[in-house]
């Protein structure tokens, strides 16, 4: 008897629970403004800002709501990717009124060049923002040529993985007619890559650097657009290799 009891206790308390939650949740989704006032928007907490604009972002989502509760995540992430200088960003709501952001800021790697305008590139492309201090430009890569943004990083991921050496030798990349690169180096050196099997030929430049000592060398130039072969400008002249031979 005493058993039955307690059982028949437990399960009006759960179902007590349930109205209760039940209500609530009605409550708060056809009258939203009756518990709103509980939640409302008083800290907004930002990770990982070092160039991103922190107080138009908070201003952004401000304006975008002050209730956390009904505060779409969805919206306000659209909100501040936006941001010039901002990847990704995670948020987290911390009841009952904090909103935390995470953010993942572009990391400048290169600077296009686009009809005597200066753009800072991330290394994946994505356009950060307009360069102005030209004293500066030295520090990066020069990227040039139509659609060279959308091109650097599958050339960075080449050049790292078959003649990571080199990258730190770069001052310039020039996407030539959207479909192969020439390299400068800062000793102006230029390298014309094929429009194909770049792999092979980044390997055939990393082997002809050590055969002929090339940046220690007069070689002004080297044209690799032509399979297994290399041609050699120096500054008196012109010399043809083939590959086999060097």
């Amino acid at each position: 008897m005493m058993q039955e009891r307690t059982v028949k206790f437990i399960n009006i308390v759960f179902i007590i629970l349930i109205t209760i939650l039940v209500l609530i949740f009605i409550s708060i989704y056809h009258f939203p403004n009756l518990v709103s006032k509980y939640f409302v928007l008083d800290q907004i907490i930002i990770n990982g800002s070092k160039k991103s604009n922190t107080v138009k972002i908070k201003e952004g989502i401000h304006n975008h709501t002050s209730d956390l509760l009904s505060l779409d995540l969805h919206k306000i992430k659209e909100i501040i990717e936006e941001e010039k200088w901002i990847k990704r960003v995670n948020l987290k709501k911390v009841y009952p009124s904090t909103l935390v952001l995470d953010i993942i800021e572009n990391d400048p790697y290169a600077i296009f060049r686009d009809q005597g305008k200066y753009y800072l590139l991330d290394i994946d492309g994505t356009i950060i923002t307009q360069k102005n201090n030209d004293y500066e430009l030295k520090n990066y890569i020069i990227v040039s040529g139509d659609e060279s943004p959308l091109a650097l990083n599958s050339i960075i991921k080449a050049l790292n993985i078959h003649f990571s050496e080199l990258v730190s030798q770069l001052s310039g990349l020039d996407f030539i007619e959207r479909r192969r690169w020439n390299l400068t180096l800062k000793n102006n050196l230029l390298i014309k890559l094929p429009d194909t099997k770049i792999d092979d030929a980044l390997e055939n430049l990393k082997n002809l650097f050590v055969e002929e000592k090339v940046l220690q060398s007069n070689i002004i130039e080297i044209d690799l657009r032509i399979e297994g072969r290399a041609s050699l400008k120096v500054d008196e002249g012109k010399i043809n290799y083939g590959l086999n031979d060097i």
